[in-house]
């Protein structure tokens, strides 16, 4: 024996802390397009921000539930944005119609 201890292999997979963060992120970005989605436009745009972290987290991340999770959230904000943004559309055309001459 040359007293030389054999190499052991990794217990376990190194933590990617970047992939972490994108899902920190993703989820941040789901909660607030979540929050916001009843504003017109803005939470539009925060939805399909959400919805583009969390699709990357859900892939990249190694805690691909924080990317569901705000890829579920950040969808339901686009829906209910687009919801709000056809009710506000079909308010402005009913005033509009209504006006007098």
């Amino acid at each position: 024996m040359t007293g030389k201890s054999p190499t052991r292999p990794p217990l376990a997979s190194p933590v990617h802390p970047r992939a972490d963060q994108l899902s920190r992120w993703a989820m941040v970005a789901g909660i607030v397009a979540f929050l916001g989605g009843w504003l017109p436009v803005l939470g539009l745009i925060l939805g399909v921000i959400g919805v583009v972290l969390g699709l990357l987290a859900k892939r990249r991340s190694n805690r691909p539930e924080l990317g569901l999770t705000a890829l579920i959230l950040s969808a339901l904000a686009v829906l209910t944005n687009i919801v709000i943004d056809v009710i506000i559309v079909i308010s402005f055309v009913e005033q509009i119609n209504n006006l007098p001459g």
